[in-house]
């Protein structure tokens, strides 16, 4: 009987001094546990916080269903110049772009008889784009295509590209195909200015001519052109409706 007694008040004593260990344990583990809460509560937060910045910034500057361009730096060269985007969904859009100049100087109304430049020619684009965030908002990513008809003659390009147009007149089209980066600046709900430089090659074939106006025909050509692109264009959107966006 006293054996009993005794190994009870042994195995008592034991259990309670376990209790005292896991007790002090516990104690020792509370600031680390306290500093994993407030770890984890605070990147809730910051969640929370880049997700309401994320929607106060759609609401402020939504995905564009349909956007009208003009690119200035076209403008530049005398061209006169629209294009046309539509969005396929939140990421990716369609588009053309359409370039046309009917008289020969940079100037409509240059008629100076020292000026023998001829650059006449219609552009059409199409263009399909991919935007990593949104439709009109941030970086985007392009593919187009490319024709143009072209009479050109008595013109010196930078660099000296293309050499033939500086005394001869060259006539004919150009089938290519090119790839292109931008970036989307808002401005407002509805403008934007976008900034982008790309590349574009393509098989031209024509008819060159002794002197920029007239002369007699030298002969066909046809080879392989490169060509920069190079936009600077101001846009308005017409914008999608967000849900829950009051119309």
């Amino acid at each position: 009987m006293k054996a009993t007694v005794l190994r009870k008040l042994v195995l008592a004593a034991a259990m309670g001094f376990c209790c005292i260990a896991a007790t002090g344990a516990y104690a020792q583990d509370a600031p680390a546990r306290r500093q994993d809460s407030e770890v984890v509560l605070s990147d809730v937060a910051m969640s929370f916080h880049k997700q309401e910045s994320k929607q106060v910034y759609r609401k402020n500057n939504p995905a564009a269903a349909f956007a009208l361009r003009n690119n200035i730096a076209y403008d530049a060269t005398g061209t006169m110049n629209l294009s046309m985007e539509v969005a396929l969904g939140r990421h990716a859009s369609i588009g053309g772009i359409f370039g046309f100049k009917s008289w020969d100087r940079f100037l409509l109304w240059d008629n100076s008889p020292a000026n023998l430049s001829k650059w006449r020619h219609l552009a059409l684009v199409p263009e399909f784009r991919y935007y990593p965030d949104a439709v009109s908002q941030g970086h985007y990513f392009g593919a187009d295509l490319l024709y143009i008809h072209y009479n050109l003659g008595a013109l010196k390009l930078p660099f000296n590209l293309y050499p033939v147009l500086n005394d001869h007149r060259v006539q004919g089209d150009l089938l290519g195909a090119g790839l292109f980066y931008g970036y989307a600046f808002p401005l407002s709900r509805h403008w934007r200015i976008e900034a982008e430089l790309g590349v574009s090659g393509g098989w031209y074939s024509d008819m060159a001519y002794e002197c920029p106006s007239c002369g007699s025909v030298i002969g066909p050509r046809s080879g392989i052109a490169i060509l920069p692109k190079i936009g600077v264009n101001i846009v308005y959107t017409f914008n999608k409706k967000e849900k829950g966006e009051e119309r």
